[in-house]
């Protein structure tokens, strides 16, 4: 494989790389985009996509893309509380509080105010593919997922990279006046004698994404997130709708669901603050 020359080398293809190669390619600043991963994001993670974000999005060519996949307003306008999601008590199920969120589903004075664009709901697992199909419109053939930067060296013009691409078992080199770590800090940060600052490791989170339909028990469409407290176990657990298709009483297929729709995909995680703590997101 050649080698190539090119102003920006963007290390990481999860939301923060291709979002890079998007922007830079509208400014008209060739990139190329390397990841050592062989696909996009395989799990959920997360899901709620601010305004400014969509903003972004906009900027990049596929806010109304994401519109169309995501969370129907008007099933992403409140969060609620509730003592658990189903049960043998009479109070299983039985909401506690609910408060309006995301602008109200768009229609917030505030909040439509405040930005052109409204709040979306749509899983890393939904999204990046959007952004990588766009992101290769725009730079066909400088969007390389399973080529793994393997060595980096700094001088006063730019990096020299080395990478290989995973798949052929080639290597090549990558000169570039700028490099990009958009790796979560693995690959790039370490490379050059950067280290992450302040307490590691406090806790450990463990996820679970599974189909399930929970209409019978989650029966209001309006809420996006559901906080559970768990009498029996004494624990809290989170409800969060990931996709792919839309429950409530329009169903389309494409978009990230309320948990109200039938084979509503869920996932769930043990709590960031205590190993005990269970966590349900959905």
């Amino acid at each position: 494989m050649n080698d190539i020359d090119v102003p920006v080398l963007i290390v990481g293809g999860g939301g923060a790389g291709l979002t890079a190669s998007m922007l830079l390619s509208r400014m008209g600043i060739e990139s190329l985009l390397v990841t050592a991963w062989p696909s996009t994001s395989a799990l959920p993670k997360a899901h709620v996509l601010n305004q400014r974000a969509m903003e972004v999005m906009r900027d990049a060519g596929v806010a109304d893309t994401v519109y169309a996949a995501s969370t129907p307003a008007e099933q992403m306008s409140h969060t609620a509380w509730y003592v658990g999601l189903a049960g043998g008590h009479e109070d299983h199920g039985r909401r506690l509080a609910r408060m309006e969120a995301w602008g109200a589903g768009g229609n917030s004075p505030e909040w439509l105010a405040a930005s052109p664009e409204r709040q979306a709901n749509l899983p890393q697992i939904r999204l990046e593919p959007v952004l990588r199909t766009r992101a290769g419109e725009l730079a066909p053939g400088r969007v390389r997922f399973h080529h793994e930067l393997t060595g980096l060296a700094q001088d006063d013009e730019g990096v020299t990279a080395t990478v290989a691409d995973r798949d052929t078992g080639e290597t090549y080199r990558v000169r570039a006046r700028y490099l990009l770590g958009c790796d979560g800090g693995r690959t790039v940060g370490p490379a050059v004698g950067i280290v992450q600052e302040g307490v590691r490791d406090l806790a450990r989170v463990v996820s679970f994404h599974i189909s399930a339909d929970l209409s019978r028990w989650a029966r209001d469409p309006e809420v996006l997130i559901r906080w559970l407290w768990l009498p029996r176990l004494g624990i809290p657990g989170i409800l969060v709708p990931m996709g792919p298709t839309t429950g409530g009483p329009s169903p389309r297929s494409g978009s990230s669901t309320s948990t109200t729709g039938p084979m509503t995909p869920a996932r769930w995680t043990t709590s960031p603050y205590s190993p005990t703590c269970a966590r349900g997101w959905a």
